[in-house]
């Protein structure tokens, strides 16, 4: 060992760390232990998912129960009384059971994971905070009306009235309408949200 001038064995000196490297040390332990990114990666598969099981598969499948008539869900443009009468007398009791059972189900799972994923990937991306708000309220907005839609359809194919259908009809084309811009808006703030990570990298 090395020794001093006064025959004293000399101490090594201590690293010492400047607020540049803890700060870069800070953040490098925060991307080890995980990033926001994944957990918005799993919740858009699990969206991605649900919906192909519900609209791509359990839906699609009720067709098979009406001689190939599709479901009221899938009628994007609408449906008449005379759409939703000749859907009721190929409907037994069982098919109508079973249409009920997909609603419960899928039909409230889907747009609750389609709102929470909105609201999600809103706080993630975006900085404004009304923007946030305005976000959360539209995810919610969406579930509302598609539960509220799921009821309507019911209650139009055992009723069969004029007033039953329009309703049922109007929330169709409106549930469509909001999934659409929430589709687009959901790419619009994950692009924007890849540019702000490309710029700052």
């Amino acid at each position: 060992m090395a020794r001093s001038k006064d025959n004293r064995p000399n101490r090594p000196e201590r690293p010492r760390m400047s607020v540049t490297q803890a700060r870069d040390d800070l953040q490098r332990s925060g991307q080890q232990q995980g990033s926001p990114g994944m957990l918005i990666i799993a919740l858009l598969g699990t969206l991605a998912f649900i919906a192909f099981y519900y609209h791509g598969l359990v839906l699609e499948q009720m067709t098979q129960l009406t001689g190939g008539l599709s479901m009221l869900d899938h009628r994007i443009t609408g449906y008449s009384l005379e759409d939703v009468t000749a859907l009721a007398a190929v409907m037994d009791d069982d098919a109508l059971g079973q249409l009920n059972w997909v609603h419960k189900t899928a039909g409230i799972i889907f747009p609750i994971t389609v709102a929470l994923a909105v609201s999600v990937v809103g706080a993630w991306s975006l900085r404004s905070v009304p923007l946030r708000w305005v976000t959360l309220a539209s995810g919610v907005i969406f579930a509302v009306v598609d539960i509220w839609e799921n009821i309507a359809i019911e209650r139009a194919l055992h009723e069969l009235t004029a007033d039953a259908v329009a309703t049922a009809s109007l929330l169709t084309q409106l549930r469509w309408v909001l999934l659409a811009v929430l589709i687009v808006w959901l790419v619009i703030l994950l692009i924007q949200r890849l540019r702000r990570r490309s710029s700052v990298d």
